[in-house]
């Protein structure tokens, strides 16, 4: 019971997280493109990344509210994290100029407090598939064993 509390919670937190950010990419879409266009490893492919991340976004924070798709939201969940979170650090460790792309609350956080960010929520987001999996486990071995427990 306590696992799936935290599963719950995991999944709130990331869904709020993509919503927010998918729908703030939305809302201002022309400057987000703007930046994304100034970065020096992204400006070949920022049109692309413009269109199609706030979406998948958005997607990701469907699929983690549904308990059907909720361990392909974890793992999106973590590789979407995994992937802001490094391309944070090559933007502080190689770029001769960090843009700012980033809207509302999170554009108040300097760079430095940005990679801990994404990275505790790369960390909770591994964290979610790990508790996901062993509930999904747990699960499928009380329904083999003839034991149903509907509240799983």
């Amino acid at each position: 019971m306590k696992r799936r509390f935290f599963i719950v919670i995991i999944c709130s937190l990331l869904a709020f997280l993509f919503v927010y950010t998918g729908l703030n990419k939305m809302l201002d879409y022309s400057e987000f493109r703007f930046q994304l266009g100034r970065s020096p490893f992204i400006q070949p492919i920022a049109g692309l990344v413009a269109a199609t991340l706030p979406a998948f976004e958005l997607l990701v924070a469907l699929a983690l509210i549904f308990s059907a798709t909720r361990l392909w939201g974890l793992y999106a969940s973590f590789f979407l994290m995994l992937l802001f979170t490094g391309y944070i650090w090559t933007m502080l460790k190689y770029s001769y100029y960090v843009p700012c792309s980033c809207g509302g609350v999170l554009a108040a956080l300097d760079w430095n407090d940005h990679l801990i960010f994404n990275g505790a929520f790369t960390l909770l987001s591994l964290v979610g598939i790990i508790l996901q999996v062993q509930t999904n486990l747990y699960a499928s071995e009380s329904i083999s064993n003839g034991k149903t427990n509907m509240a799983i």
